[in-house]
């Protein structure tokens, strides 16, 4: 079957979604009046069981899922959890985790009180807590029902999310990554920055959390170089220990590996010092044991330092967003796959375990401009190779349900689509729901049959 470029979104659904979401964008909307996630009835988007005669075929945009609050126009990383069923994404223009049942497509929850961020809430700059960095960043849930999220001021948040615990959707405890020498103590002297990416260890019960850009107390309060923090994910959630990236550009996301027995961590290079790179960490140490350089020229032919997402497939194939593009390494040697040229890289990345494709979200090069050309694109984790392209105005950081094989991509508007002096082009648009930023949820199409990658 050949990659399927692009899909138009089925435009019978609008009238669904409005009904669930009367409300106007433009300032602060009420809650969802309707959780269909208690009812059991049948979904807008599909795809409620997974069909493995469909996992070889092409997505497309199937539905949106809106949010109640403010219009999303700052977000960041997303995490679906196959234990509780839900999709969870760091939404800072609500300064919280959004929850959304990810079998019934609705949104359930939310845990508020986090530190928020452009464009409702000035958070960057350093000194006091509140311009400390913004949040929440990056999210991972645990195996006992704990969300824990990056938040600004250097903190992590570790919240209750299982429904049946009185103490659901609230923080229940809150661990500082600062240091001293880019925090002084004081009400006005915090410079270490948002506590950002983060990633899990199962077998240590660790976290591993970046804090990508601190700055220097003293004043001018030069940059600092980054590091991650160690924690214990079993309470009193004690610091463990930290680890500092000599003349690194920032740092990304950790990713555990079960097999390896070890975090990978994206760090970003800076041109003229060190490349980007894969550090591969012992958790019990808290060294590198070892690290995967990748040189952007001689991998794109252009010169770069950048590094982002990273995902891990099977057979340990790891899909990094590097250098702009996707690219596709072994895990236990960093020798090279393949560079995908057809969709950029993005930011966060996935791979479904159901479809075994690794997802990203970036430009796709063969759309000329006016045409949009941010797109989800589809990998075949086995061999690397691009399937296909699905249009989405403005879609980033993809994550996928295996249960169902159902794709979710945040919409991210910006204040002037929000206010209404900017059109609204977005995939949210199309189904309906103008200025409010929404999820995209991509379904496989009906039927079977072999993909390009030669997987049955």
């Amino acid at each position: 079957m050949k990659p399927a470029a692009r899909f138009l979104p089925c435009m019978g659904i609008v009238a669904l979604v409005i009904a669930c979401d009367p409300q106007q964008p433009s300032a602060p909307r009420p809650s969802l009046a309707l959780d269909r996630s208690a009812s059991g009835g049948p979904s807008a988007c599909g795809g409620r069981e997974r069909d493995g005669r469909q996992a070889n075929t092409p997505v497309a945009l199937t539905c949106v899922i809106t949010v109640p609050g403010n219009p999303i126009a700052s977000s960041d990383i997303a995490w679906v959890d196959p234990g509780t069923e839900r999709y969870y994404f760091a939404d800072r223009s609500n300064s919280g985790v959004d929850i959304i049942d990810a079998e019934h497509h609705v949104f359930v929850g939310r845990v508020a009180g986090m530190a928020g961020g452009f464009p409702t809430t000035p958070t960057t700059g350093g000194g006091t807590a509140t311009t400390n960095g913004a949040g929440p960043n990056g999210v991972v849930v645990t195996p006992n029902r704990h969300l824990w999220a990056g938040d600004g001021n250097s903190t992590v948040q570790v919240a209750d999310v299982d429904p049946d615990s009185p103490d659901y959707l609230k923080i229940i405890h809150s661990v500082s990554t600062a240091i001293t020498a880019c925090d002084g103590g004081t009400a006005t002297t915090h410079y270490c920055g948002r506590a950002d990416e983060i990633g899990y260890d199962p077998e240590h019960r660790i976290i591993l959390i970046a804090n990508p850009s601190p700055l220097a107390v003293a004043t001018g309060h030069a940059p600092l170089d980054p590091y991650a923090t160690f924690i214990s994910a079993t309470s009193p959630y004690t610091v463990l220990g930290r680890l500092t990236f000599a003349g690194a550009g920032g740092l990304e996301q950790p990713l555990w590996d079960p097999e390896n027995r070890r975090f990978f961590l994206t760090v970003p290079g800076k041109t003229g010092v060190r490349p980007a790179s894969i550090a591969v960490i012992n958790p019990t140490t808290m060294a590198v044991d070892r690290s995967y350089d990748l040189d952007c020229q001689a991998l794109t032919g252009a010169p770069g330092v950048g590094i982002t997402g990273i995902a891990l497939g099977a057979s340990q194939h790891l899909l990094v967003s590097a250098c702009g593009k996707p690219i596709i390494l072994h895990a236990l040697t960093g020798s090279i796959i393949n560079v995908v040229n057809q969709v950029g890289g993005g930011d966060e990345v996935w791979y479904n375990r159901g479809d075994r494709r690794f997802y990203v979200t970036g430009a796709d090069p063969a759309v000329t401009a006016p045409a949009p050309a941010q797109s989800l694109g589809a990998i075949a984790a086995s061999t690397g190779t691009w399937l296909q392209n699905v249009t989405v105005v403005r879609g980033k950081n993809p994550a996928a349900f295996a249960e169902s094989d159902q794709i979710f991509a945040i919409v991210q508007i910006t204040a002037a689509i929000a206010a209404g002096t900017a059109t609204d082009s977005t995939a949210c648009a199309h189904f309906g729901s103008t200025r409010t930023g929404c999820i995209a949820v991509f379904t496989h199409s009906a039927g079977g049959g072999r993909d390009d990658d030669g997987e049955e």
